[in-house]
């Protein structure tokens, strides 16, 4: 196997993770949103704290996995 296969490799592995990662994420903040919108039509809870919690979820989800995916560039990157 040449370098430039390898490289074409490696990029196509990339592509693929990063767009697997994308649909993750969409899937997951799309189930947060659904279940806040009718948990707070069920019980008719005030629309600020539906933003509140929406925004605070997001944050939390975005700040938890933000150094899950740094970490697996890392490792990718140091056995390269």
């Amino acid at each position: 196997m040449t370098d430039d296969e390898r490289a074409r490799r490696g990029r196509v592995g990339s592509v693929t993770s990063a767009g697997v990662r994308v649909l993750t994420d969409l899937l997951i903040l799309t189930l947060w949103v659904v279940f806040l919108a009718l948990f707070f039509l069920a019980f008719a809870w005030p629309r600020w704290a539906f933003y509140a919690l929406l925004l605070g979820g997001v944050g939390v989800y975005v700040s938890l996995t933000a150094g899950w995916w740094q970490a697996t560039a890392a490792g990718k990157a140091a056995s390269e």
